[in-house]
């Protein structure tokens, strides 16, 4: 198809052409047309009736919702066959910079290309950014148990919305009217370890008024949700066995125990006090996997509030509240001491210095030293377990007031609104650089005994983060009737927006003074005004060909601005035929982040470095030949170079552009038969000047080009230790060729492009069987043609990722539903397409198929086999006032596919899920 898209000059022009030749048809409306009932649907600003919808539009409905069992708006989202589940996700929160949160990505264009709505209108951004970088919306906010249903656009809306709806917009629409009291309960849990998949939920809304009766309406909603949580010990019985042949430290214990190894320079040897059962070869051990979350846990209070009440027989006022009390809590391993002399690096955010710091050793004449030389105690803080843990909590509201309804001739819908989002996360476990060695060192600490929490607190404080966003807004839109062309009414919108935006985050003052050892910190604030003024014309040329125009243009004021334009055509040459099609072009603003005022550090973890992964994995075989600590230590020398962490700085950069994308999309809509129908929609989105930083991995796979931005620490006492004793176990020498990578600085630049195109198929089919009641089938795929990411060393987009690890083809639900009176059953097939195991083109060759064979690895596990399972339904209606209903998920007990990689995460463990509700209305 052509790769031509319209200008914004040119879409202008038409829609100032289109809107001025029909202002002189304004008075012959047709009557017929006004009495037609319409509705907004998401991706338009003219109100329409559902048959005239001729965008890629999914609705899911809220029987629907029940029937898929979700919890969640994270839930039900995760069905969308377009959500490739990149996104951030609340449950790998302690990681995290935006702990606390979970976001929506679809057809892999990251938070940053998917817009979510409320009710039409925009959520608030959270507290934090995810990765110090995007602005979103946290989904976890929005209370599920009132979701009316979900418009899913398939397509870019930027002329309708502004920014970031580049790959779709998802629109959360709830109940607006409710009369009457309802509770609704519902508990889940799995089959195979009640422990697994614990949850529960419980809400309770009250509603009073019939608008058209009463003139009024209000209503409350109020919804509790609970997450089970559960440690990594407790899952290690269920791991599979070809799990941990991968991961073997997922069944081993660490030499840092309590009370402690004398290590370093004398041959490691348990300290006085070690329990006999921990005592292994004459070491002291410790099972640190029993202190941290394989689940973390959450408990949220979301809520929604409203009132409507009718000003005159046109007009309507309204006002939404909606709000969200969020905490999640993340158990970390209790934190033990390191070799004595072993360095880490961080950035003081402050002075924007490198600071390193040495892990202290018990000096000659400690109470815990029996040497006549200073000794490294490899030791486990374990006085207080529960003290080591990562707590994000947040509280999001959105106040909306407004007017909707006919004024002058025109359908209006008007408000103003404040929102915003308020973030925090705390933690500890890293130890302070002063307090922690001058109470091991002074002997303030009893090592070997409970101390009190004072001395805890000042060897390993409180630190963490606040942010917040805020948000004011003002907007307007209005549409009418302009006149009437031979295929009908030509409808025309118009409307604009007014918002400020503040956002900050700030780390504690423990961590811009540089006090928490390898945890920089992060100092960002901005703040903009925006305007937006759009338009949007619905010309049905013919009977059969429909026409609309959309024109937005957005500005910073004083800063940049972006105008998108959309054409969509709709042509059915036959009632049961409809061939769409859209060209338009969408965007991204620059996040205040990314554009405002300070910095930040982080940590990456778990990255490969090229120079010195090869000796660490040869360090590794060697070290596994030895005794119980060889083999711990084993498992480290292999992370030195195969899974190394080490600080990178990125600055905000004033001058960045917005993101831009060029959309293109043709599909059909045919109606079968009288019981079926079916859509096929083919999509193309290229997205250029993506704002990001240099890809940490492609940096060292270049480094020789990107050298000054990879320095390096020399070879590290520890590394030549390791060495030493590979030589003294198998004869070999392995050393290090290369110290650590030190860090990296780097600034926000407009980058990168990425490229996707892909159908989406969507079959429906209805049958009435008389005495036996209905039957519902349908069928939801996406098919994935090109995913492809631009490579900026090599100057052109990298090789397709499709098929590869993360990316499958294809995802498709197959869905079923059969009722008949008070009896409701129903089932979904969930598929998941194969992927080769790599990740990409460029990843570790141990992992391509040649390497696979070097490995020993099978032909079909070099593959992340495909994966199928099936949810089953019952719902019973037969109590008055009640509804109950059950879900068993992976109802067949599907096992989780082999993903043959060191490092990955834990597989799929729970099973079979059984999900219990009731609902009941008075």
């Amino acid at each position: 198809m052509s790769k031509h898209f319209p200008t914004p000059t040119a879409v202008a022009a038409a829609l100032l052409l289109a809107s001025l030749g029909a202002q002189a048809q304004e008075q012959a409306a047709s009557e017929t047309d006004k009495s037609l009932e319409r509705v907004v649907v998401t991706g338009s600003n003219i109100k329409r009736t559902q048959a005239e919808t001729s965008q890629p539009l999914l609705v899911i409905s809220r029987s629907e919702i029940k029937a898929m069992g979700a919890m969640t708006v994270t839930d039900i989202l995760g069905n969308l066959t377009d959500n490739d589940h990149s996104a951030l996700s609340d449950l790998g929160g302690a990681n995290s910079w935006a702990s606390g949160a979970s976001g929506v990505s679809l057809r892999n264009l990251g938070l940053g290309g998917t817009l979510t709505l409320l009710n039409g209108r925009r959520l608030t951004s959270y507290g934090f950014a995810d990765g110090l970088q995007m602005n979103f919306s946290n989904i976890d906010a929005i209370p599920s148990e009132l979701i009316e249903r979900i418009e899913v656009l398939k397509d870019g809306a930027s002329a309708i919305y502004g920014s970031d709806a580049i790959g779709g917009v998802i629109n959360i629409i709830t109940k607006q009217d409710y009369t009457g009291v309802g509770l609704a309960v519902s508990a889940q849990q799995s089959l195979r370890q009640s422990f697994l998949s614990r949850d529960k939920t419980g809400s309770v809304t009250l509603g009073k008024g019939s608008l058209e009766a009463d003139g009024y309406n209000v209503y409350g909603h109020l919804e509790m949700y609970q997450r089970g949580a559960y440690k990594n010990s407790d899952i290690r019985p269920l791991l599979p066995t070809w799990y941990t042949d991968l991961n073997p430290s997922r069944l081993q214990k660490s030499s840092g125990s309590f009370p402690g190894n004398y290590t370093g320079s004398v041959p490691t040897t348990a300290a006085p006090g070690c329990a006999k059962e921990n005592l292994v070869n004459g070491i002291c051990m410790y099972d640190y996997w029993k202190d941290s979350d394989a689940r973390p846990g959450t408990d949220r209070i979301t809520g929604m509030a409203g009132a409507r009440f009718k000003l005159n027989n046109d007009l309507t006022a309204f006002t939404e509240l909606q709000f969200a009390d969020i905490r999640a809590t993340y158990h970390t391993a209790v934190t033990r001491s390191q070799a004595a002399g072993l360095t880490s690096t961080w950035y003081d955010s402050l002075k924007g210095e490198l600071q390193s710091w040495s892990w202290p050793a018990l000096p000659v004449g400690h109470p815990n030293n029996p040497y006549n030389f200073p000794v490294t105690l490899a030791y486990r803080y374990v006085d207080n377990p529960d003290m080591f843990k990562n707590v994000g909590s947040s509280f999001d509201h959105r106040l909306i007031f407004g007017v909707q309804g006919t004024l002058a001739g025109w359908d209006i819908d008007a408000a103003i609104g404040d929102m915003g989002s308020r973030a925090s996360q705390r933690q500890q476990g890293l130890p302070d650089r002063f307090g922690y060695t001058d109470a091991v060192v002074s002997g303030e600490y009893k090592f070997g005994q409970a101390n009190p929490q004072s001395v805890l607190d000042k060897m390993f404080p409180v630190f963490g983060s606040d942010g917040h966003y805020k948000e004011q807004f003002a907007d307007f839109k209005g549409s009418r009737q302009i006149g009437t062309l031979p295929g009908g009414p030509l409808m025309v919108a118009v409307g604009a927006e007014l918002r400020h935006q503040d956002f900050s985050h700030r780390s504690m003052d423990d961590v811009l003074q540089a006090r928490i050892v390898g945890f920089s910190g992060v100092a960002i604030d901005g703040r903009r005004d925006l305007g937006a003024v759009f338009t949007e014309l619905s010309a049905p040329i013919t009977k059969t060909l429909e026409a609309t125009l959309a024109l937005r243009g957005d500005q910073v004021f004083n800063g940049f601005g972006a105008i998108t334009p959309k054409l969509q055509l709709a042509w059915r040459p036959t009632q049961s035929l409809l061939l769409r099609g859209t060209l338009t072009q969408g965007f991204r603003a620059p996040s205040l982040p990314e554009t405002g005022n300070g910095g930040a550090s982080w940590f990456n973890n778990g990255i490969r470095d090229p120079k010195r992964c090869d000796t660490a994995t040869a360090l590794r075989d060697a070290l596994r030949t030895g005794n119980t600590a060889d083999q711990s230590d084993a498992e480290v020398a292999y992370a030195s170079g195969c899974s190394v962490s080490f600080p990178s700085a990125v600055t905000p950069n004033p001058s960045l552009q917005p993101e831009r994308s060029n959309n293109a999309s043709l599909g059909l809509v045919v109606q079968v038969t009288d019981n079926v129908s079916a859509t096929v929609d083919y999509y193309a989105i290229q997205r250029r000047n993506e704002i990001g930083v240099l890809d940490i991995d492609q940096v060292l796979a270049n480094e020789g080009a990107s050298s000054p931005l990879v320095p390096r620490d020399p070879v590290s006492v520890q590394d030549q230790l390791w060495s030493q004793r590979a030589k003294q176990l198998t004869g070999q020498d392995i050393a290090f060729a290369t110290g650590p990578i030190r860090t990296m600085k780097l600034q926000y630049r407009n980058l990168y492009k990425t490229r996707v195109a892909g159908f989406d198929v969507d079959v429906q089919s209805k049958w009435g069987l008389g005495n036996w009641g209905k039957l519902n089938v349908g069928l939801e795929a996406n098919i994935q043609t090109k995913l492809q990411y631009w490579d900026i060393y090599a100057n052109a987009y990298g090789q397709n990722r499709v098929d590869y690890s993360g990316v499958p083809r294809t995802n498709a639900i197959l869905k079923t539903n059969w009722s008949r009176g008070d009896w409701s059953v129903g089932g979904r097939v969930n598929y998941t397409a194969s992927t080769k195991l790599a990740g990409s083109e460029w990843d570790d060759p141990n992992y391509q198929e040649s390497g696979c064979v070097t490995r020993g690895v099978s032909v079909d596990q070099c593959r992340v086999a495909s994966w199928t399972s099936t949810d089953l339904w019952l719902q019973y209606t037969g109590l008055k006032n009640w509804t109950l209903s059950g879900n068993l998920f992976n109802a067949f007990n599907e096992q989780p596919a082999i993903y043959h990689r060191p490092g990955s995460g834990v597989p799929y463990l729970d099973g079979r899920i059984l999900k219990v509700s009731a609902e009941v209305k008075f």
